[in-house]
């Protein structure tokens, strides 16, 4: 059989994400634009502005107000800024008059960019809830879930990886100082998919010894309230992408399945 030729899927990847981040001025500041999505399918952007020694990142507030076109009105719901405190939990990000914002120094510039582009895709998820055919807080269900089961875990943990820190959903602690590094996808597709494949490649020599482990929610309906699920399709590229770079993937349908519980167990994940 012919050996297929070795992919650097990295490097391909940093490369076309280069060739598609642009900057510009616009009055006090730069402003990055990225090739990360968000619910109206622009390119999401980051403001760079200088206070005293420091630099102030924020989205110009376009991550709610792209939420408000959506007719979720985050301030009328409670349940909705519990929501929003999950999605930005462990981003290094706060809320401030409307605006997600971070503050950087020029050494942890791209890992404070990282970070709020995380917390941007995060609040973006939200806009499922204004719709009755979704499941709104994969978090907070996974979460419930754990600990119904008494499920030991960490939860919102950033870790350092080869340049910049990385948001942990959930770490699963295991004998012998070892543990499970869990990764959550709320809405699957190619582009969360490369975000969370480069998350393990750059937790590789920091990580070296913990198990990479991904939670996908293949699941599409209201069953979180009514019990009315059925299961997304996920493209085969998606699951190679995330395979590749994990040493396991769950999918959430599976959840009420014995084998779901290798997921906390000792031992290998499957």
């Amino acid at each position: 059989m012919k050996q297929q030729p070795q992919i650097d899927f990295v490097h391909d990847y940093l490369a076309w994400l280069r060739d598609r981040c642009i900057t510009e001025s616009r009055g006090a500041a730069t402003v990055l634009h990225t090739p990360f999505l968000d619910v109206f399918n622009d390119g999401m952007a980051v403001y760079v502005e200088h206070k005293g020694a420091e630099l102030v990142l924020h989205d110009n507030g376009s991550t709610l107000e792209n939420l408000d076109c959506m007719g979720l009105k985050i301030a009328d719901s409670e349940r909705r800024q519990r929501l929003i405190e999950h999605a930005i939990a462990g981003c290094a990000v706060r809320l401030e008059d409307k605006c997600l914002k971070t503050n950087a120094t020029t050494a942890n510039l791209p890992q404070r960019v990282h970070f709020l582009l995380n917390a941007m895709s995060r609040l973006n998820d939200l806009w499922m809830s204004a719709t009755p055919h979704s499941v709104s807080d994969f978090f907070g269900l996974v979460k419930e879930f754990l600990d119904q089961q008494e499920v030991l875990y960490s939860a919102n943990l950033s870790i350092p990886g080869r340049t910049v820190e990385h948001h942990m959903d959930f770490v699963i602690p295991l004998p012998r100082q070892q543990e499970r590094l869990v990764k959550l996808i709320g809405a699957p597709s190619l582009q969360t998919a490369k975000v969370i494949s480069f998350t393990w490649f750059e937790l590789m020599d920091s990580r070296p010894d913990s198990q990479r482990v991904v939670l996908v929610n293949d699941l599409q309906g209201d069953g979180m309230f009514s019990g009315k699920e059925e299961e997304r399709k996920i493209s085969e590229q998606t699951m190679s992408i995330l395979s590749a770079y994990s040493d396991s993937v769950y999918s959430w349908s599976r959840h009420d399945q014995p084998e779901f519980k290798k997921l906390w167990l000792p031992g290998e994940a499957a």
